[in-house]
């Protein structure tokens, strides 16, 4: 399944339980659906974005070394940070 079906089928599922536990409630679920599928995308798109740009940090540091998982999610949280961005 591609990334789209994937947030699709998230957004709806979030969407569907949300309205289960009488948390919100649409008035035309796909609508909510759509919405919650954009900013799933947008959040996807900046972690992928972080996490490029925290790569190309760490690579002028530890040179041909591979960050670790770690390394990145420190590097990460500091260019989150500098964006005033919640990661």
């Amino acid at each position: 399944m591609k990334i789209a079906g994937q947030l699709a089928f998230l957004a709806r599922a979030i969407v569907n339980r949300l309205e289960d536990r009488g948390v919100v409630e649409f008035r035309d679920a796909e609508a909510g659906i759509r919405v919650v599928e954009h900013v799933l995308g947008e959040n996807a798109t900046l972690f992928d974005t972080l996490e490029q740009e925290a790569r190309r940090r760490l690579a002028k540091t530890l040179g041909d070394r591979d960050p670790s998982d770690n390394e990145l999610m420190e590097e990460m949280r500091r260019l989150a940070a500098e964006r005033n961005t919640i990661l």
